[in-house]
C-alpha cells in the first residue's frame, strides 16, 4: 500500500509542477522599464518605523499633552531635524488603528483596515509589487514581526521573544525566486552575525535600564547601516527594500513612563542621522514613519495607545512621514492625510505602479512623474503617445512599465499583438495619476483595470486553492501509509 501511495504522490506532485507552470503563463513575468523621461529614481528604499513614536513629540509644529492637559516633554532630537528640513516631511498623518498589527499592516498595504491576514494576502503589499519588479525585501523587526509580515520579505531577523532583556534574534528566508537564492541565503548568514552580536552590546547595561533600550534600538539602525553597505559591496546591482524597525521605544512608553519614551527617542535620534547618510550615499531613499503613536494619562505616568482611553488622542493616532529621495523635492507638505496615503507613496518614490489590490489610500504628489504600467496577455509591441506624438515603445512584451511621464490629458497607449499585428487596440486616457491598464486582444478592446484584475485574483484564488487542497490530500495518504 505504501508504495502505491508512493506512486500516487508522485503523480500529485507532477500535478503541482503543472499547476505552477500554467501559474507561471497567466501572471506574466517581470515588466520591461522604459524611461520616458529621466527620472532619477533611487535605487531602493529604507523604510525605518520607529514603533510607537508620534509625531506631536518630534515635529516642531507639535505640542504633546496628557490625557488630564498636562504638558508632556518633548524630545531633544536635533539629528532628526536636520533630516527633516533636508527632506519631504509630511505634517498631518493619522493612523486610523492604533496598535502594532494593523499600524504595519497599514504601512504596508495602504488599507486603512488591514490587519495581518490582508497582510498575507495575494497582491495587497508594497513587497508583492516590488517583487514583480524584481526587488528584493529584507526585514529587521524587533516589534512587527507577524508571521504575514516575515513571510513577505526574502530574508527577515526578527525577535522572536520581543524581549529587551532577553531577546531571541531569529533568521528567517523565504525563497520567492530561484533566480535571487543565492543573494537571500548570503543576506540570511549576513544577518546571523549580525544577531550574534546583540546579546553581547546589551550585557554591558542593566536589565531594564534606559541604556539597554537605546542599545537594543541602536543594534537595528546599525544592522540596516551595516546590510545597506554589504549590498553595495557585494550585489551593487540589485534593487531591494530594507524595512527596520526599532521596538524600544513603544516599550519604553508602556513600563518606563513619558521621561523614558522620550530618552528612547533621544537613543534613536543620536544614530538615525547615520543612517539616513548612508541612504543618501548608496542612492536608497529613505523612510520615516511610525505604526502608531502614545499617550499618557498625566505627566510622569505610563501610556498607552490601543485601548480607547488612548486610541482617540492626537498623540497615538498622529504619526511622523519623512522621505528624502533624489526625485523627491524637500520642504514641508501640509493638508491631512491618513497612514494608508503612505504605501502608494512609497511606491511612487520608487517608481513603481500603484496596484495595490485592497488600498483604500491614495499617493502623496511628492514626485514631479508617474508611472504608466501596461499589461497584456499575450506579446506585441506598446506604444506610448502624447497629442498624436510617439513618446516611448516597447517591443515583444506583455508587461511594460513606462516611467517618467508627465502629468496631463491627451494620453494614447496603443497595442499591436504580435499573433495579429493588423488588430491595432487603442485607449484614450488622462494621465493625472499612476495608472495600470490591461489590454485583452481576444475581446479586441481593452478592459476596465478593476474587471480584469479581478478575474486574475479569481483564478490566482483558484490556484491556491486547489494547490492547497492537493497538499492535504497528499498529508492524508502519508499518515493513512504510516
Amino acid at each position: 500500500m505504501f508504495k502505491n501511495d508512493s506512486l500516487n504522490c508522485a503523480y500529485i506532485l507532477r500535478i503541482l509542477a503543472c499547476i505552477l507552470v500554467l501559474s507561471l503563463c497567466i501572471f506574466p513575468a517581470s515588466a520591461i522599464i522604459v524611461d520616458v523621461a529621466p527620472t532619477n529614481a533611487p535605487h531602493g528604499a529604507v523604510i525605518l518605523i520607529m514603533d510607537g513614536v508620534s509625531s506631536c513629540y518630534i515635529y516642531p509644529e507639535f505640542t504633546p499633552y496628557a490625557i488630564d492637559g498636562s504638558l508632556i516633554e518633548k524630545a531633544d532630537n536635533d539629528n532628526m531635524s536636520f533630516i527633516f528640513d533636508q527632506s519631504c516631511r509630511v505634517l498631518d498623518v493619522v493612523a486610523p488603528q492604533t496598535y502594532t498589527e494593523a499600524g504595519h499592516s497599514v504601512l504596508v498595504t495602504g488599507y486603512s483596515r488591514a490587519d495581518g491576514d490582508i497582510v498575507g494576502g495575494y497582491d495587497t503589499t508594497i513587497y508583492d509589487v516590488a517583487h514583480d519588479y524584481d526587488y528584493l525585501t529584507f526585514a529587521i523587526m524587533e516589534k512587527g514581526d507577524f508571521s504575514s509580515m516575515c513571510e513577505e520579505q526574502n530574508v527577515v531577523v526578527h525577535d522572536a521573544t520581543n524581549s529587551i532583556n532577553n531577546p531571541e534574534m531569529l533568521v528567517k528566508t523565504n525563497i520567492h525566486s530561484i533566480d535571487n537564492k543565492k543573494i537571500s541565503m548570503d543576506v540570511a548568514k549576513f544577518f546571523q552575525d549580525q544577531a550574534s552580536i546583540i546579546p553581547f552590546q546589551l550585557q554591558n547595561y542593566p536589565e531594564g535600564s534606559i541604556e539597554r533600550y537605546n542599545a537594543y534600538n541602536k543594534w537595528a539602525i546599525e544592522t540596516a547601516i551595516n546590510n545597506i553597505e554589504f549590498m553595495a559591496r557585494t550585489y551593487p546591482e540589485e534593487h531591494y527594500i530594507l524595512t527596520i524597525n526599532v521596538g524600544a521605544t513603544d516599550s519604553a512608553g508602556h513600563y518606563k513612563k513619558d521621561s523614558g519614551y522620550i530618552a528612547t527617542i533621544e537613543g534613536i535620534d543620536s544614530v538615525c542621522k547615520t543612517l539616513y547618510d548612508t541612504c543618501n550615499e548608496n542612492n536608497i531613499a529613505f523612510v520615516m514613519t511610525a505604526d502608531h503613536g502614545m499617550a499618557f494619562s498625566t505627566e510622569d505616568s505610563r501610556g498607552g495607545h490601543q485601548s480607547k482611553k488612548y486610541s482617540v488622542t492626537t498623540e497615538a493616532q498622529k504619526v511622523p512621514f519623512v522621505i528624502s529621495s533624489p526625485n523627491v523635492k524637500s520642504g514641508l507638505v501640509q493638508g491631512e492625510f491618513g497612514q494608508e496615503d503612505i504605501p502608494p507613496t512609497i511606491l511612487s518614490v520608487l517608481e513603481l505602479p500603484d496596484k495595490l489590490r485592497l488600498a483604500d489610500g491614495s499617493t502623496i504628489p511628492v514626485t514631479k512623474h508617474i508611472t504608466l504600467n501596461i499589461k497584456t496577455f499575450e506579446t506585441g509591441n506598446i506604444i506610448l503617445l502624447n497629442n498624436g506624438m510617439i513618446l516611448a515603445e516597447a517591443s515583444s512584451t506583455s508587461n511594460c512599465l513606462f516611467r517618467g511621464i508627465e502629468p496631463g490629458p491627451n494620453y494614447t497607449i496603443r497595442f499591436l499583438p504580435d499573433a495579429d499585428e493588423n488588430n491595432v487596440l487603442e485607449q484614450k486616457i488622462d494621465l493625472q495619476k499612476s495608472e495600470t491598464i490591461v489590454f485583452s486582444s481576444s475581446s479586441h478592446k481593452s478592459l476596465e483595470n478593476n474587471e480584469l484584475l479581478n478575474s486574475r485574483h479569481i483564478i490566482g484564488g483558484s490556484l491556491i486553492a486547489l494547490i492547497n487542497v492537493t497538499g492535504l490530500i497528499m498529508i492524508r495518504r502519508i499518515l493513512k501509509s504510516g
